[in-house]
């Protein structure tokens, strides 16, 4: 016999239909608070539109704070630098003769 297979759906279905319940076991709840389809459309509105605000608001502040850094630092202006000379050495042409007493003593590894 070959590798057990995943389980049939209609197994899957079952286990998932054992631990949620019937939807007819869930709709016998004479106590439960009943919710209406304005209410709960009210609710969706109402958390989009403070997102919406949320983001209207960060993106206000960013701006803020974009302009003020900008205005800072276009008050305090740098000096124009003066040049100064270079640590390095600028490069020269190539020059073979820089090496040539490491060819004439040898590798000594």
């Amino acid at each position: 016999m070959g590798p057990p297979g995943p389980p049939p759906l209609h197994t899957l279905l079952g286990l998932a239909w054992a631990l949620l319940g019937s939807v007819n076991a869930q709709r016998d709840c004479t106590g439960c608070p009943q919710l209406s389809g304005g209410l709960i459309a009210g609710l969706v509105v109402g958390d989009l539109l403070l997102t919406l605000l949320i983001a209207l608001a960060v993106y206000c502040l960013a701006g803020k704070i974009h302009h003020l850094r900008g205005s800072a630092q276009a008050e305090v202006k740098k000096p124009p630098a003066t040049e100064m000379e270079s640590p390095y050495q600028e490069l020269q042409g190539q020059r073979l003769d820089i090496y040539s007493d490491l060819k004439k003593s040898g590798a000594n590894y």
